[in-house]
């Protein structure tokens, strides 16, 4: 078996996975039910993973990555600040919607996920500071924003996005219109404030 054929029957495994986990949640799914997904046999799926627990991190990561994906995809033809801004909260809300179950099941805590995950999403989260910090300094450099601390910055913008991308997991309203507004109002109040000028 070549390296792509593990890959795809891996793959395999994780979109199956990913299928039974959002119906059912973790601990109703079974790892009969996600090998019957994927299209592989009970064992197959002990090939690539040992446990329900390892498939669902190596799922919740795959998540990651595909957010992470997107994101940065989203912003590759933003120029402007205020453009970059809208499109991570448009980015973050459509993916969430898209992704609703899943990311139910992830916010839930449900398994709690090992250390070693955690630290990777620790590692994330401070790139994705990071990340966030150097559009801010290209936008001052710009002169399109006063300059400000752009670490503590980068933390209120990256906290209000998961909040605001979190009450997604609880509207009913599923219309990209929607959450175009939402996030023009998000930041327009980022970047205006709320005190009077």
């Amino acid at each position: 078996m070549n390296n792509k054929q593990v890959l795809n029957k891996r793959q395999r495994i994780i979109n199956g996975a990913i299928a039974v986990f959002s119906r059912k949640g973790f601990y109703k799914a079974t790892i009969e039910e996600i090998a019957e997904q994927a299209d592989v046999g009970k064992g197959t799926v002990y090939e690539y993973f040992s446990s329900k627990k390892e498939l669902f991190q190596e799922m919740f990561l795959y998540t990651e990555e595909k957010y992470e994906e997107m994101f940065h995809r989203g912003l590759s033809d933003a120029v402007m600040f205020q453009d970059k801004l809208q499109k991570m909260f448009q980015i973050t809300m459509r993916f969430l919607n898209c992704h609703k179950e899943m990311a139910q099941i992830l916010l839930a805590g449900y398994p709690p996920v090992a250390e070693d995950i955690q630290k990777v999403l620790i590692g994330k989260n401070q790139q994705n500071i990071t990340k966030i910090s150097k559009i801010l300094e290209e936008a001052i450099t710009r002169q399109e924003i006063r300059p400000v601390d752009t670490g503590a910055a980068a933390k209120v913008i990256l906290g209000t996005l998961f909040f605001v991308g979190g009450q997604v997991l609880f509207s009913e309203d599923e219309k990209e219109s929607g959450f175009n507004l939402l996030a023009q109002n998000v930041v327009d109040i980022i970047l205006q404030g709320l005190l009077l000028t």
